[in-house]
């Protein structure tokens, strides 16, 4: 499965080379990225986006993501791009879910999909 949405955060040479051209503004500019594979945007992540989206990133890896987890990813990043085109109604929802909610939410969702 492709998704259309591609979590990116921060490696430790863009950390260190932020620290030497910014050293008293860095740690407000290093902030996970999350690029849409469909029309090329790449946006960062406010601070509480990112704590709202820590259960999913948590269980993103490089080549081996569930399909639930993905899935997932791909509804909430959709939903933040809407909320910043001034739709905010599904990422509200979104962010009210406690991190207990998320675990038993993609718990539940790779249940299902085990034989």
């Amino acid at each position: 499965m492709c998704s259309r949405f591609e979590y990116e955060a921060p490696s430790f040479l863009q950390k260190a080379t932020l620290t030497l051209t910014a050293p008293h503004r860095w740690r407000s500019r290093v902030r996970p990225w999350v690029f849409d594979k469909e029309s090329g945007v790449r946006f960062q992540l406010a601070r509480d986006e990112e704590t709202t989206l820590q259960p999913l990133t948590r269980r993103i890896t490089n080549g081996t993501t569930h399909v639930p987890i993905a899935v997932a990813f791909d509804h909430a990043a959709s939903a933040l791009l809407d909320r910043r085109r001034g739709y905010c109604f599904e990422w509200q929802r979104l962010a009210r879910r406690t991190p207990a909610e998320w675990d038993a939410c993609l718990d539940a969702g790779l249940r299902r999909l085990r034989w």
